[in-house]
C-alpha cells in the first residue's frame, strides 16, 4: 500500500493534465513491473491509471508496456508518476517524449477497439 500523508499529491507537469482531451474507450491495459493496471482515462500526453502501483513515489520514472485490453497489440512506454490519489485509487503518469509511437497509436486503437 502507498505509504503517504496526504490523500492527494501531484507535482508539476509539462501539461496541464485537466485541460486534456481524455478518452475512456478503449479501456488500456498497463503493466508496470510486472503489475497489471487498467486506464480510468488517458490523453495523447499521459494516463490515469486505476491503482497505485507499490512502492510509488510522485515524480518517479516509470517504465511499461500499454495496449488495449483484450488486443495483443501493446507497445512500450516511459513517463513519470505526476499524481497519486488515496481516496481515488488512482495514479497519473506523464508520458515522456520518447513515447512518440504511443502518442501515433492512441488514436488508431479509438477508431480500432473505440466501438467495442
Amino acid at each position: 500500500m502507498l505509504q503517504t500523508d496526504t490523500t492527494n499529491q501531484s507535482v508539476s507537469n509539462r501539461f496541464e493534465k485537466r485541460g486534456a482531451f481524455r478518452v475512456s474507450n478503449p479501456v488500456l491495459s498497463v503493466e508496470i513491473d510486472g503489475i497489471k493496471f487498467s486506464t480510468e482515462n488517458w490523453s495523447l500526453n499521459g494516463l490515469l491509471l486505476n491503482g497505485v502501483p507499490d512502492p510509488c513515489k510522485l515524480d518517479t520514472l516509470v517504465e511499461g508496456i500499454v495496449g488495449p485490453i483484450g488486443s495483443a497489440e501493446m507497445c512500450r512506454f516511459g513517463g513519470r508518476i505526476v499524481r497519486l490519489d488515496q481516496n481515488t485509487m488512482t495514479t497519473a503518469i506523464e508520458l515522456d517524449e520518447q513515447s512518440a509511437d504511443v502518442a501515433a497509436l492512441l488514436p488508431l486503437w479509438v477508431l480500432k477497439y473505440g466501438a467495442r
